[in-house]
């Protein structure tokens, strides 16, 4: 028998290595063993174990695009233990450590030879080492991109290497290159038989060899087209050709990055199904391949048009997982910011597993482990990504990704909103502006950190009606904020004017998650925002505008508590409001005006949420368009990848806070008390307080009466 060992980062080899097991086995009656272990987490206890009892018993080895110096290490220094057992190990595309452990007959990278590797093999190996340690674009003068017309260049540098001598085995190396730069499942059968046929202990003559198949670098791919196109030009005619196909409008076409590695080794279901579900949505798209070092070369290819630099697409949707230029192991922000801002479109990057099972992540509390949330979501949010949904990746059972279909409907549709805040007339428009209130009372109407709320949303809503949305504007900031306070309209304790009384007939109806809620919170409508057998919606409506007012978090408290809980809900009164913004008021975006809401912290994972998960149910379709304070990125995040918030910053106020002194201060506080105070003869005695400290500072009251100047809870 012969044993093989790979070690592998990513999701598309496993598949094609479990093939070429059975294909090598069954053609060529080699008796081989294919044992592979995926690399992109550190390898850690019995996993680890497995690993080295795997290296120690093999024959040949792959390690492939290992760039985590922790595994590096392991792996490399396994290696060393079992040099003498190995018959050749082919390191490709990783860190320095590793690519010196490269040794095949006379080629020995370790320096333990006499044989000095050629000079072609060495800048390889040099520059892929350098690539895997995440140095910048620019590495001695010389690109990624000269790098890849290099290695595609591979294959006519092999016929003129001689096929003996010394030399022999660097033309093995850079053959096993060749393969492994088209990984085709049919060459990544021949890799694995080449290293088989020159370096195990097999009767090579029986191994007939095809040579390596090859696949364009970039292209654009379509699972209903019979192969890639190496033009637009090409892909339009056949794209619009087809019956009942919507033409490929450049205010309205999904520009789509795959990865490269994934097409050509077939590997692509879950790109096939969201591809499909997004033209569902009536939307067109132009799925293009990139490597995955560097985005820019197929959005220039195929995604700009080359005549006037104009975009191709609507939007850009990243289904590579990484940042967009640097790929795994670096990140030039720097660079793509700047070519994302000549774009000018909006910029979503979606999530495959690549190092979790769907199922480890369906039911892992936290959602996506670390290192898939540094590289999958937090590097691209460099870049200026948004959406960071989980759409695709590998069954405990299965050998490649395939898709969550939930989840990519659920994709489908969120870009569908998008198109239409795009594209259909403004004064179709309808725009929901969320407040907050907090603590609940009608004195802290419109609470948000450092901004000054009812000028900048009545600023924000003038400029709207100015753009052609249908907005009925007040009179002014003061008059937008008595409209919302309006006594006549609100009863009671009510923070605000009721716009909408929700019957919990129709929220039955219309929402369904009311059983769910309901083992946490009893029948709807519940206590909190409700009436009778109402759920009543605070706010005002402005034609096309509605100014609502978030409902509390039903735990003031302990506003964390629905954060850590794991099987917790919102209250009846906040999903009904979310359910009266999307299926009565229709609205076709949600802004969330201030630093911040309570939808962001609602139970659910804290990376790639589920369908399970109640930011993701709540938001549901809409764009969520956060005004969102510069000085808090924490937060700022959170509200990004749990309600995939567009955040737009407003800066603090360039003043520092006077505050008040001695019995001035005493006052406010008084004041403050009495506003979250409850209990009613609590009330009363505050209020004497007050008046008493007034009278004692000659703040005498008004002829209304200092009563009517108090804002009452």
């Amino acid at each position: 028998m012969v044993s093989v060992t790979v070690l592998f980062v990513g999701s598309s080899l496993l598949a094609s290595l479990r093939r070429a097991e059975r294909e090598i086995n069954e053609r060529y009656g080699v008796a081989a063993k294919i044992r592979a272990h995926n690399a992109t987490l550190p390898f850690a206890g019995q996993q680890w174990t497995s690993v080295e009892r795997d290296l120690a018993a093999s024959d040949i080895v792959f390690v492939i695009h290992v760039t985590d110096s922790e595994n590096a290490l392991q792996i490399a220094g396994a290696l060393d233990r079992y040099r003498e057992r190995h018959r050749a190990v082919v390191v490709i595309n990783c860190l320095r450590d590793l690519m010196l452990r490269t040794r095949m007959g006379k080629l020995d990278l370790t320096g333990r030879s006499t044989a000095a590797a050629p000079g072609v093999v060495r800048r390889a190996g040099a520059w892929m080492a350098s690539y895997a340690r995440g140095r910048t674009k620019q590495h001695n003068g010389r690109s990624p991109e000269r790098y890849l017309k290099y290695f595609a260049h591979v294959p006519a540098i092999l016929r003129i290497i001689p096929a003996r001598g010394r030399l022999l085995d660097s033309k093995h190396y850079l053959t096993l290159f060749s393969y492994f730069l088209q990984p085709t499942p049919a060459n990544v059968r021949s890799m694995l038989l080449y290293a088989i046929k020159h370096y195990a202990a097999v009767d090579g003559r029986r191994i007939k060899l095809d040579p390596p198949e090859t696949r364009p670098v970039v292209g654009i791919y379509h699972p209903d087209a019979p192969s890639v196109f190496p033009t637009f030009k090409a892909y339009r005619r056949w794209y619009e050709s087809r019956p009942a196909r919507p033409r490929l409008d450049p205010n309205r076409s999904i520009g789509m990055l795959l990865m490269r590695t994934q097409i050509v080794s077939g590997a692509c279901r879950h790109y096939d199904y969201l591809i499909r579900a997004i033209e569902s949505e009536g939307l067109p798209v132009i799925p293009a391949l990139s490597t995955f070092m560097d985005n820019r070369e197929a959005c220039r290819a195929f995604l700009v048009n080359p005549d006037d630099q104009s975009p191709r697409v609507g939007q850009l949707l990243s289904l590579t997982g990484f940042s967009f230029v640097g790929g795994p192991a670096m990140n030039d922000s720097k660079a793509a910011v700047q070519f994302l801002k000549g774009l000018n479109r909006p910029f979503h990057s979606v999530v495959n597993l690549e190092a979790q099972r769907i199922e480890d992540w369906i039911e892992n509390p936290i959602g996506l482990n670390p290192v898939q949330t540094a590289m999958q979501v937090a590097i691209p949010e460099i870049d200026g990504a948004t959406d960071p949904i989980v759409f695709g990746g590998a069954p405990a059972a299965g050998d490649q990704p395939e898709p969550i279909e939930e989840r990519c409907r659920r994709i489908a549709r969120r870009l569908a909103r998008w198109d239409r805040l795009r594209t259909a007339p403004k004064a179709d428009i309808r725009l929901a502006v969320v407040l907050y209130c907090f603590p609940p009372n009608r004195g802290n109407l419109g609470t948000a950190a450092d901004l000054d709320v009812f000028p900048s949303l009545f600023d924000i809503l003038r400029r709207l009606k100015m753009e052609g949305y249908g907005i009925d504007l007040p009179a002014g900031p003061d008059a937008l904020r008595e409209m919302l306070l309006d006594g006549s309209r609100s009863a009671g304790d009510a923070p605000a004017a009721i716009a909408h009384r929700l019957p919990a007939d129709d929220y039955y109806r219309l929402c369904p998650y009311v059983e769910e809620i309901e083992l946490e919170w009893g029948p709807a409508p519940g206590r909190i925002n409700s009436r009778g057998r109402d759920i009543m919606i605070h706010g005002v409506r402005l034609g096309d505008a509605f100014i609502g007012v978030q409902p509390t978090f039903g735990y003031e408290g302990d506003p964390m508590r629905l954060l850590m809980a794991k099987g917790s809900a919102p209250h009846h009164g906040f999903m009904g409001f979310y359910t009266f913004l999307r299926e009565v008021f229709r609205a076709d975006a949600v802004i969330h005006f201030g630093t911040h809401g309570a939808l962001e912290f609602m139970p659910g994972k804290q990376a790639g949420l589920s369908g399970r998960c109640w930011p993701d149910r709540l938001i549901g379709d809409f764009p969520n368009i956060y005004v969102y304070s510069v000085n808090n990125p924490s937060e700022g995040s959170i509200a990004k990848r749990r309600s995939y918030a567009e955040l737009i910053s407003y800066l603090t106020p360039p003043v520092e806070n006077a505050g008040l002194y001695k019995e001035l201060a005493s006052l406010k506080e008084l004041i403050a008390a009495y506003r979250q105070a409850a209990d009613e003869r609590q009330r009363e005695y505050l209020f004497e307080a007050i008046r008493e400290k007034a009278a004692d500072l000659h703040l005498e009251p008004s002829s209304e009466g200092i009563d009517e100047r108090l804002p009452v809870p």
